[in-house]
């Protein structure tokens, strides 16, 4: 029997279907039975697994027509909606960043000197931070996964690494960003799973392993970033020179660290799963390794001349129009983060809803 053609002609008789009462509904589809039996030859004590499918795929298809059609609808709406959130987000921090603009303009024409601009840039940078909002999305997108109850540890390491990811991405790189971030998201997981220790072991393991995967798509990214920036714009994308030179040679043992750190501040249980899961990654981390040694050597003598030339070039860079330019789009950049993180964690929790 050709299945396709079966499935073909119940479609056909299951037309009508649509918008019935319950009465009549039941009405038809003993109509299609009779149907299947009379022209197909089946018994229905005797149907294929295939032939189920195509009776129950056409009943529904057909039933559901309307359903189905305005639920598209819908999602096309939500889309739409969406984008219209995400360009008025843009605006919004573009709005920020154009009001900081002006306010770094009038406060150097009243003769504000370059140690007071750079406090505005920090509060610039604060004011569009997306860490913040963190630990808050964190916990949001890990009980919704609980919740979901299904892949639990792959759900929750995809989210680490697209967090993870999304926050250095947009940032000013520096060890103690890096820190920063593992620390609050792992702090984040580690709440949670103390509070749903049956879960701890997923939560842990998918958080460790997606923080340790997105630092690393991180790093990628920066090198390829720094490779390609104008020599004058480099100080924008690094924070403290020295120190990121200096602890780049060891971001394994930056991660490792970090975790151990947190580990001494939970209870036994949860340090003893933390303890599991550093046990399980410490031959795994080749990767990480060297991913670190590539950056280190596309920065090479270049990170070294910023951090010997810093101070004595800062005076000329700042009155350069390319650097004031480089460093205005550095600084846009925080402006789109919260908008990466939103996207991000939408992300996350779409693929947890089709799941």
């Amino acid at each position: 029997m050709n299945i396709e053609e079966l499935e073909r002609d119940l479609l056909d008789k299951c037309a009508g279907l649509e918008d019935l009462d319950e009465a009549k509904e039941k009405k038809s589809i003993t109509s299609v039975l009779k149907h299947m039996q009379k022209e197909w030859s089946l018994d229905l004590n005797s149907l294929r697994t295939a032939e189920i499918r195509a009776l129950s795929s056409s009943v529904l298809t057909q039933a559901t027509k309307s359903l189905d059609d305005e639920l598209q609808e819908l999602l096309l709406q939500k889309e739409r909606i969406e984008r219209e959130l995400d360009r008025k987000t843009h605006l919004l921090q573009s709005k920020k960043h154009q009001l900081f603009s002006s306010l770094e303009e009038i406060m150097r024409e009243n003769g504000a000197d370059d140690k007071s601009i750079a406090k505005l840039h920090s509060v610039e940078l604060q004011s569009m931070d997306l860490l913040n909002l963190l630990e808050e999305m964190v916990e949001s997108a890990i009980i919704t996964t609980l919740e979901k109850g299904s892949n639990i540890e792959e759900t929750i390491e995809e989210l680490a690494k697209e967090i993870t990811l999304q926050t250095l991405d947009e940032g000013i790189l520096s060890a103690a960003r890096i820190r920063h971030i593992i620390s609050t998201i792992l702090k984040t997981a580690i709440n949670v799973a103390e509070a749903t220790p049956n879960s701890a072991q997923p939560i842990l393991e998918g958080t460790i392993k997606g923080i340790r995967t997105g630092l690393i798509k991180a790093l990628d990214r920066f090198k390829q970033k720094f490779l390609f920036t104008p020599d004058e714009a480099k100080m924008v994308l690094i924070e403290d020179p020295q120190s990121l030179y200096s602890e780049l040679h060891h971001t394994d043992t930056l991660f490792i660290h970090t975790i151990e750190a947190l580990a001494e501040q939970c209870s036994d249980e949860i340090k003893t799963e933390l303890e599991n899961v550093l046990t399980d990654i410490r031959y795994d981390m080749e990767e990480l390794t060297l991913i670190s040694k590539e950056t280190l050597d596309i920065l090479g003598d270049k990170l070294s001349n910023i951090a010997k030339d810093a101070l004595a070039k800062s005076s000329t860079m700042l009155q350069s129009k390319k650097a004031q330019d480089a460093k205005k789009m550095g600084i846009h950049a925080w402006g789109v983060a919260r908008s990466a993180l939103d996207g991000a964690i939408q992300g996350a929790k779409d693929a947890i809803d089709k799941k």
